[in-house]
């Protein structure tokens, strides 16, 4: 999962994204510098929520932290699963009979 900050940010990119090219669209009376400063304005944003997400790994905060848990989860969910089929095949076994 990403990070809440890598969250925020692409959502305010992709608001932004939106409000600049849909709410703004007036493509027929715009001059160059107006669509060129959107153009701008993008690729800034895009380059900021790229570092973003960028920097949350390389900093091992969430790398270290998250990730360490993933095999005693998926052992617990193994064991878990084995042992309620095993209580199920005895129902059913001694049900049979």
């Amino acid at each position: 999962m990403p990070s809440s900050h890598s969250q925020l940010i692409w959502f305010f990119v992709v608001y932004f994204f939106l409000f600049l090219y849909l709410r703004m669209h007036q493509t027929n009376n715009a001059r160059c510098v107006d669509l060129l400063w959107r153009h701008i304005l993008s690729i800034i944003l895009l380059g900021i929520a790229l570092s973003v997400s960028y920097s949350r790994p390389i900093s091992e905060y969430f790398l270290v932290r998250d990730t360490s848990l993933i095999p005693n989860i998926l052992w617990f969910e193994y064991t878990v699963t084995r042992s309620e089929a095993r209580n199920r095949q005895r129902k059913l076994g001694t049900k049979l009979q």
